[in-house]
C-alpha cells in the first residue's frame, strides 16, 4: 500500500507515477488455496465467474485493468456480446493472493476484470473502447486518488492474435489522447500467460459484482473525453 507521502507525491505529480515494483523473488509467497474456492454465478448476468471453459464453444476472453475493479466490471454488464465478468488479480507473482496482500503492493498484481465474450457479437476493439474511454491510461501506477501498482492500467490478452489487435488499437488511439492533452499511454500490455506467474486469480466474494450489491458504492470510472474509433485500425 502506498504510504501517505507516496500518495501526496503521486497526486501532485503532473505525469505518470511509478511505485516500487516487486519481483518473483521479493513478492509475497501467497496461500495454498484460492480465496474464492466455490464461486457463485454472476448475479447480474446469471453466468459463471469462470473463464471460457465454462462457456459455449467459440467464446473468448480478455483481462483488463483500469484502476479499482468494482467500477471497471460494471462497465461491461450492458455490452451486447459480453457473456460473463468477474473481478480478480492478474500480472503478479503471489499465489492465491488476498485483497489485503494485493493492497500492500507486494504481490505484483493489478486489480483486473476478466471479460468473457462472444466474438461474433462484440469485437476486442469494442471491448477496449469501453475501457479506454472510461479511465486515464496515462497515469502509471495510479488512477484518480487510488495510488499503487495494483491500480495500473493493463490489458492481458488470451492469444497472440488478440494481443496484436490490442497493440494495433492502442497505437491508433495514442494520438487521440495526445490531441486531448493527455500524456503517453502507460498501459501494460501482454499475454496473460507471460505476465507475472501467468495466472488470473478470482477476488473474494465481497468484491464480485460489488456495485450490483452496493449501488451507491465507490466508483471513479467515467468518460475521459477521448473517443476511440473501432473501425479499420
Amino acid at each position: 500500500m502506498a504510504s501517505f507521502l507516496e500518495r501526496i507525491a503521486a497526486l501532485n505529480s503532473s505525469g505518470p507515477y511509478r511505485a516500487e515494483r516487486v519481483t518473483a523473488e521479493t513478492a509475497l509467497k501467497g496461500g495454498r488455496h484460492p480465496v474464492l474456492e466455490h464461486p457463485q454465478p454472476n448475479p447480474v448476468l446469471g453466468t459463471s465467474l469462470g473463464g471460457v471453459e465454462d462457456f459455449p464453444a467459440g467464446a473468448d476472453e480478455i483481462v483488463v485493468g483500469m484502476g479499482c475493479f468494482w467500477g471497471a466490471e460494471r462497465m461491461y454488464w450492458d455490452v451486447d456480446g459480453v457473456l460473463g465478468t468477474s473481478v480478480g488479480y492478474a500480472g503478479g507473482f503471489t499465489k492465491n493472493p488476498t485483497y489485503r496482500e494485493v493492497c500492500t503492493g507486494r504481490t505484483g498484481h493489478t486489480e483486473a476484470v476478466r471479460v468473457v465474450f462472444d466474438p461474433e457479437q462484440v469485437s476486442v476493439e469494442e471491448l477496449l473502447k469501453v475501457m479506454f474511454e472510461n479511465h486515464d491510461p496515462t497515469l502509471g501506477d495510479r488512477q484518480g486518488n487510488d495510488v499503487g501498482t495494483q491500480y495500473r492500467s493493463a490489458v492481458y490478452a488470451s492469444s497472440s492474435e488478440q494481443l496484436e489487435r490490442v497493440r494495433a488499437a492502442l497505437q491508433a488511439w495514442s494520438a487521440n489522447f495526445a490531441e486531448a492533452g493527455f500524456g503517453e499511454l502507460t498501459t501494460e500490455v501482454g499475454l496473460l500467460s507471460e505476465v507475472g506467474d501467468g495466472r488470473y486469480y478470482l477476488a473474494e466474494d465481497e468484491h464480485q459484482q460489488y456495485l450490483h450489491k452496493n449501488p451507491a458504492g465507490y466508483c471513479n470510472h467515467g468518460p475521459n473525453g477521448v473517443t476511440c474509433q473501432t473501425g479499420v485500425l
